[in-house]
């Protein structure tokens, strides 16, 4: 296919008719609008000028080839569905309405970017008329950008990875590879293949959950959150940059013996714990004080043949609470314990029972849940979390080998309920997006937290460059009184 030529419309998938929702995306409708939009927003940046008409062509052909990106929620006598709509005329004239040129915003300015990230995050899309996503390209003489937003019943992060890369390729001239249209039920995933293995699943479960629920009486999870209203309001987002290279972070994850993504749960862990520390350090007969993180994981390994559908939403999460521990590497050990340990209980269906009772979300019903969902916030019922961490790892695999067209940088985001924090490498520079509802945490209390986070890594750094002597010192990077930040 070649640059600016039309999708060849013998070459796209098939439309199907009606899509059921699998019991995330039934979650996200029926939280759609009292949670605010729930949309995944990301800023492309990329690393020179780049043609409009063939990012507006790149766009069109992407929505072809993924028919959830051409789809709309409609009502059934009972339920909601997905319809794909056929990829005619009607397409096009959405299309038009869903990509703009956006001129009113240097994308040479990360302040200016990020101002304009986090009012496009607040902006609902209009998933009854059609075509579940929104863009907007910045078009500039050496630094051009495209913010790219598509609703959460579309995919997962997984999947908007998938479209990232596709439109790279596109964009250094490679064809977009048509994506196939799967069943999108998670069942296979959480219940165990054969009838008589359940008893054992709901009796682990009961058996682990009372242990968890002993293990955490009497401590008290440190949290930015200073109250506010009862009701979801507007998230910001923020851009920062961490203190500390790609490659550095990898060799402090080496010489800790694990991998980057344990070793950023720890610092954020411990920096959590410095904050509450000053704010009101444990008392003896007291509450302990705990960082709760909570982060995602996906459940496509654990369909029975070990891949599971290529695109949609297909993600579960699970909590490690980090109590005060004498050195950074304990941290990191207990943090990689509890994370084993749920990844096993997925591994062995331990989640059926619970995870099965979202599943009859559709006989539930929109109204009851929304409902649910709008009380959960009023009477703050909702699991206490520090944040929901979430770590791309290194992104340098979007970029197409031998690509003329790069990004150079990539900010993600979504609406969350909690405190949210996306990490990712690009470029030898560590990325690091935070998005927070501003009636729970004011800025000042962000800053305070990035502050500390940037103290937390360049006393590792610090440390790691005096070499294998200062190993004995490593207990200054876990105990919360021995480490100092600007409040």
């Amino acid at each position: 296919m070649q640059r600016g030529m039309p999708p060849d419309r013998d070459t796209v998938v098939s439309t199907a008719n009606l899509i059921p929702l699998n019991r995330s995306e039934h979650m996200y409708w029926a939280g759609e609008g009292y949670l605010g939009p729930i949309n995944q927003p990301y800023i492309l940046r990329f690393d020179q000028p780049v043609d409009e008409a063939l990012v507006r062509q790149t766009l069109r052909e992407l929505t072809s080839a993924f028919p959830r990106m051409r789809s709309a929620i409609v009502p059934t006598a009972t339920t909601y569905n997905l319809r794909i709509l056929d990829d005619d005329r009607g397409v096009d004239q959405l299309f038009d309405d869903c990509y703009r040129v956006e001129t009113g915003v240097d994308p040479a300015s990360r302040d200016a970017l990020e101002a304009f990230h986090s009012r496009f995050m607040n902006e609902p899309i209009s998933l009854e008329r059609g075509l579940p996503w929104r863009a907007r390209f910045f078009p500039h003489a050496t630094q051009a950008a495209l913010m790219f937003s598509v609703h959460h019943i579309v995919g997962d992060g997984r999947s908007m990875v998938q479209m990232l890369c596709a439109i790279l390729g596109r964009l250094n001239g490679q064809p977009i590879a048509p994506c196939k249209l799967e069943s999108p039920s998670m069942i296979p995933a959480v219940t165990p293949q054969k009838w008589w293995q359940w008893p054992g699943s709901v009796a682990r479960w009961w058996r682990d959950s009372r242990a968890e629920k002993q293990a955490a009486r009497g401590e008290r999870v440190i949290m930015l959150e200073q109250g506010g209203s009862d009701r979801y309001t507007i998230s910001t987002v923020r851009y920062h940059e961490l203190p500390c290279p790609a490659d550095t972070m990898r060799a402090l994850a080496k010489a800790h013996g694990t991998t980057v993504n344990t070793l950023l749960m720890a610092v954020v862990a411990n920096t959590f714990l410095e904050i509450g520390h000053r704010d009101g350090p444990d008392q003896p007969g007291g509450l302990r004080s705990v960082a709760a993180l909570r982060t995602s994981v996906d459940l496509r390994r654990y369909f029975p043949d070990g891949k599971g559908p290529e695109f949609g939403n297909f993600v579960s999460v699970f909590t490690v609470r980090a109590r005060q521990q004498p050195t950074l590497a304990e941290q990191i050990a207990s943090i990689e314990s509890q994370a084993k340990a749920a990844l096993a209980r997925f591994e062995r269906r331990d989640f059926a029972l619970p995870l099965s009772f979202y599943e009859i979300l559709p006989w539930v019903g929109r109204t009851l849940y929304s409902h649910l969902i709008v009380q959960s916030r009023a009477k703050r019922s909702l699991p206490e979390l520090s944040c929901h961490l979430s770590n791309l790892g290194s992104a340098e695999f979007i970029n197409p080998k031998g690509a003329t067209v790069r990004l150079a940088e990539l900010w993600p985001a979504t609406i969350s309920t909690a405190f949210l924090l996306g990490a990712l490498s690009l470029n030898g520079k560590q990325f690091f997006t935070v998005i927070h509802q501003n009636d729970e945490i004011p800025p000042a209390a962000v800053d305070r937290f990035l502050a500390t986070l940037d103290a937390q890594l360049r006393a590792l750094v610090d440390l790691h460059a005096q070499g294998p002597a200062s190993a004995s010192r490593d207990k200054a990077h876990a105990c919360p009184e021995n480490v100092t930040a600007p409040a």
